[in-house]
């Protein structure tokens, strides 16, 4: 073997190329930020029914598609509103 092959003493160097300490810190606020617009869009989507007829109306948008759900919605809500009724 010749000595030009072996490295074992001397000390590996790395250049970061110019720019690319920019452009990761660039990157990093990027995503920061898509992840903060991802997280107000799901915090604005949650919209909890509060009284007997919301639950009713969203029994009923979501009929088509996931029929069971909404009908034991819908059968929860009625019961409900019948029971306030008779109050």
């Amino acid at each position: 073997m010749s000595s030009a092959s072996m490295t074992f003493g001397r000390p590996a160097r790395l250049v970061i190329p110019r720019g690319a300490e920019w452009f990761a810190q660039l990157a990093h606020l990027l995503i920061q930020a898509v992840q903060r617009a991802d997280q107000w869009l799901l915090a604005s989507a949650r919209t909890e029914p509060k009284t007997a007829e919301e639950v009713l109306e969203w029994a009923r948008r979501i009929e088509r598609t996931e029929p069971g759900f909404a009908a034991d919605l819908e059968a929860a809500a009625l019961r409900a509103i019948d029971r306030d009724t008779r109050r």
